[in-house]
């Protein structure tokens, strides 16, 4: 059963290796269904293989970059297929890991125990997996019903307003980024009654479920401070929620896109789009005529993403915190790396800056590729950057230049964007098996950098 002469288990039933198949199944199911003629609407013809594999992979790692049009190319079982994909995707990756690590508990080595830490978070990997699995399941159900019956009367003006109702409340909670309304956002920019769900159901799916089960466990264990990560994430959750939308508006309100509109209109759109960037994906405005300054500083909020243990992706706010602590520490010169009063251990810093550089230097790889592939004269930079870091921190947002890339652009940001959904530090423990220890360590080398 997997086990290899001698009492070694089979590489492939690695923790990491096991995560990332199970995404790789579930595109390949949904490439395969999207690709057939029922997929699409009366007389339009069946999806290209690029085009299947690249919607597939965009609604499984919850991106929500689009090559086509998901209310009128899409037919309702199209849709559908999408919808279960998305659905699954913002799952998947925490109940596999639950399930993954059901079967490997205890024996389960240091890697398995570090990508279940990464995708669940610290409090409900201490629990035991099946309650784990029934707050992540139960969380997600309850927050998409409330979702859909905010988002209801709001949509009455649209044909099928129950579907499109609840699937733009389980796209905005598990941080997809599609919808399929017939117009898409735009009629609907700067209205709360729509706008401000979108934005709690988002911010809630990317809060993940380790806030609550924190606060679950003080209620039952009586009085006492909360976990030092549960602290971590509603700090820097609070602090990019009102930064993001206070940049927004002061890039776009004076002679921008938020310019010539009412200013209720202005705060309610500003706090729209400045969440967005935290892997939602979905737009009320036009971003191909946002300025430069704008797409610049979406970039980085789009690839520190959410919290570990939610929906959305990017590095995570809580790794992005330990790794400006290292670098802060290390600057005042402090062998230790204090947070909240509380020292971080070792193998959270490792942690910290292996994802953080691998998600840089992924990020400027998956640029230089576009900018390789694309005519200059076409495309901005900028516009590549942005579309790099949308598909890397799984965001879904766009100046509108994703239908037109070439073939191998799309096939790349297929990769960019599994690897993002998946994370890279199970990417790296998934390409590379961890070396044995060596008995002897080499000689010391004094090098001089700086």
């Amino acid at each position: 059963m997997g086990i290899r002469e001698g009492g070694r288990r089979s590489p492939w039933l690695r923790a990491p290796v096991l995560v990332a198949l199970g995404f790789v199944a579930l595109i390949l199911v949904g490439t395969v269904l999207l690709g057939l003629p029922q997929a699409v609407v009366a007389g339009h013809p069946p999806l290209t293989l690029v085009q299947a594999l690249f919607t597939a992979t965009s609604a499984a790692c919850v991106t929500g970059l689009t090559v086509l049009s998901t209310a009128h190319e899409l037919s309702g079982f199209g849709q559908t297929v999408v919808f279960g994909l998305f659905q699954l995707g913002g799952l998947g990756v925490m109940t596999l890991a639950v399930l993954v690590f059901e079967s490997l508990r205890g024996r389960a080595g240091q890697e398995s125990g570090e990508v279940m830490a990464a995708t669940l978070g610290e409090e409900l990997r201490a629990r035991a997996p099946r309650e784990a699995l029934r707050v992540v399941l139960g969380g997600t159900l309850l927050f998409e019903l409330v979702g859909f019956l905010l988002l209801l009367p709001a949509l009455q003006g649209e044909e099928s307003p129950a579907w499109k109702a609840l699937f733009l409340s389980v796209s905005a909670f598990c941080n997809a980024g599609f919808d399929n309304l017939d117009q898409g956002l735009a009629p609907y920019a700067g209205r709360a009654a729509v706008g401000l769900p979108l934005t709690a159901l988002w911010l809630l799916g990317g809060l993940g479920f380790l806030v609550p089960a924190a606060l679950i466990a003080r209620w039952r264990e009586g009085r006492g401070p909360l976990a030092p990560a549960a602290r971590m994430i509603l700090v820097a959750g609070g602090l990019l929620a009102v930064a993001g939308p206070v940049i927004f508006f002061l890039c776009e309100s004076f002679g921008g896109a938020l310019s010539g509109r009412p200013l209720g209109e202005q705060v309610v759109l500003a706090l729209f789009q400045g969440n967005t960037a935290r892997t939602a994906g979905f737009s009320m405005l036009d971003l191909g005529e946002a300025r430069r300054i704008t797409l610049l500083t979406l970039i980085p909020m789009m690839l520190i993403g959410g919290a570990p243990g939610g929906t959305a992706g990017g590095m995570k706010t809580t790794t992005v915190w330990v790794f400006a602590a290292v670098l802060a520490a290390r600057v005042r010169g402090q062998e230790d790396v204090v947070v909240l009063g509380r020292r971080v251990p070792q193998g959270v810093i490792r942690r910290a800056i292996l994802v953080c550089s691998l998600m840089f230097l992924l990020h400027g790889l998956a640029a230089l590729w576009l900018a390789a592939w694309e005519p200059p004269a076409a495309f901005r930079f900028e516009d590549l950057a942005f579309e790099a870091a949308s598909a890397l921190g799984t965001v879904g947002l766009s100046t509108g230049v994703t239908p037109e890339l070439s073939v191998p652009s799309h096939l790349a940001l297929v990769l960019v964007m599994l690897a993002g959904r998946l994370g890279p530090l199970t990417v790296a423990y998934a390409l590379f098996r961890p070396m044995p220890g060596r008995g002897l360590r080499p000689a010391r080398a004094e090098i001089p950098v700086g």
